[in-house]
């Protein structure tokens, strides 16, 4: 007997003997119950998502057919199952989490997000609601909710967050060339310099290697002393004794730069994965902060206070950057619509991190003029943007909302204040004391 029809025929009898104790048409009971049986049936079978039942220990005792579909397996294989058999380590844990909240707070969740091997290996994403289900007794029995595969829809999403990746790196792909550019064309004209000066140098060191070889040989130097005189005059050597070495050293300090962005936008470009690393974040900031430098060089001074005793925290790194990427460039856009550019000062953007026990904290703060009080509500909806066309697609906040509060577990919000400007603020856990 399938799970969905062992737990019919149990309704089947309860309500059987309600109809009987309440009810002069017993005649009619078989009829009636299999008249609801059949509507009950259908209902479950013919839902849009998935529908399970479990009890305290985690196995299933109810689901309709698209539970077995999701998970690979026949209603006989799937009855009575834990849930934990489909979860890797890590998913053991969100989802026993997610239930024991449940269960302690007596509130339903929505939206909770598992990773899940089916029978024949292939990993989905699910999503599941949890309420508690209770006994006539108000005693809590089990859980119940319902369950849809969302892995279309999580490969839609990565698509976006890589089209918006691209577009933000379209936007500082000039900045990126112009920072590279600037060093890499100082460091060539010292280097023509340096060939140029040397050229001049050989002839003067020729010349005292021949001033040399006459005292060497006992014989007359006031003619080669005189060439020698005349060179230097010529050459002016005391330019390039004091120059060259300031050329050597700007040249080496744009070099060092070349290779801070490399690097920089090396570790922001991190692959994607699944899997969450713990990485720096105060480096992953700073990184962030060298390949964006042309959005914000001209209109804003950047500070920066980081929290140094900061752990190593649990991110999937390249959504991380991304998040930090948007953020600063909504800042720059923000002090630029409140600076008088004609007369040369500049807006701060402002970037903090704190850090205790649970919470790694980060706030990104700008002088812009803040967020007006009717679009508040709307800055984190998809495709809502204040800017003119061809200055964002209104996805950046919209994304970074779903990577910090649905991959990260944690939040995002904002602190404004009109002609002050706004801090927007994000919290993720550092992986102690959240569970």
């Amino acid at each position: 007997m399938s799970a969905i029809d062992s737990s019919l025929q149990n309704n089947k009898y309860n309500l059987k003997f309600c109809l009987l104790k309440d009810s002069g048409f017993s005649q009619n009971t078989d009829m009636i119950l299999q008249e609801t049986g059949n509507r009950y049936r259908s209902f479950f079978e013919n839902m849009e998502q998935g529908y399970y039942e479990i009890d305290l220990y985690g196995n299933f005792i109810f689901f309709n057919g698209l539970v077995c579909k999701i998970f690979g397996y026949s209603k006989d294989e799937l009855y009575k199952v834990n849930y934990i058999r489909f979860m890797n380590k890590e998913n053991k844990g969100i989802a026993y989490n997610a239930f024991n909240d449940v269960f302690k707070t007596e509130k339903p969740r929505i939206g909770c997000v598992f990773q899940v091997v089916r029978k024949d290996g292939l990993t989905r994403q699910v999503s599941l609601s949890i309420c508690p289900v209770k006994n006539s007794s108000g005693n809590k029995t089990g859980f119940r909710g319902t369950v849809s595969d969302i892995s279309g829809q999580k490969i839609l999403e990565a698509q976006k967050r890589h089209a918006q990746k691209l577009e933000s790196i379209g936007q500082l792909a000039a900045g990126i060339a112009h920072e590279i550019n600037t060093p890499l064309q100082y460091t060539t004209d010292n280097t023509r310099f340096l060939l140029d000066s040397f050229a001049e140098i050989e002839i003067i060191l020729t010349s005292y290697h021949k001033l040399l070889e006459s005292v060497k040989l006992g014989r007359e130097t006031q003619a080669v002393i005189r060439e020698l005189d005349t060179l230097i005059s010529q050459i002016d050597l005391d330019y390039l004794i004091k120059e060259i070495p300031k050329a050597i050293g700007q040249s080496l300090e744009g070099l060092d730069n070349v290779s801070k962005i490399v690097v920089a936008l090396k570790q922001f470009s991190h692959p994607g994965t699944d899997e969450k690393i713990c990485i720096d974040i105060n480096k992953a900031i700073e990184n962030t902060i060298v390949i964006s430098r042309n959005e914000w060089k001209y209109i804003a001074d950047v500070i920066t206070d980081y929290d140094l005793s900061m752990p190593m925290i649990p991110c999937l790194p390249g959504e991380f950057n991304q998040v930090i990427l948007n953020l600063i460039i909504n800042a720059s856009h923000a002090v630029a619509d409140s600076i008088d550019k004609a007369s040369g000062n500049k807006g701060i953007i402002k970037i903090k991190t704190r850090c205790n026990d649970s919470w790694a904290e980060i706030r990104i703060s700008d002088t812009g003029p803040g967020i007006p009080e009717e679009i508040r509500e709307r800055i984190f909806d998809p495709f809502f943007t204040t800017k003119e066309v061809g200055k964002g697609s209104g996805q950046g906040l919209a994304i970074s909302h779903s990577v910090i509060v649905k991959k990260h577990g944690g939040s995002i919000g904002f602190e404004t204040k009109i002609n002050q400007g706004t801090t927007m603020i994000i919290r993720i856990p550092t992986g102690k004391g959240n569970g």
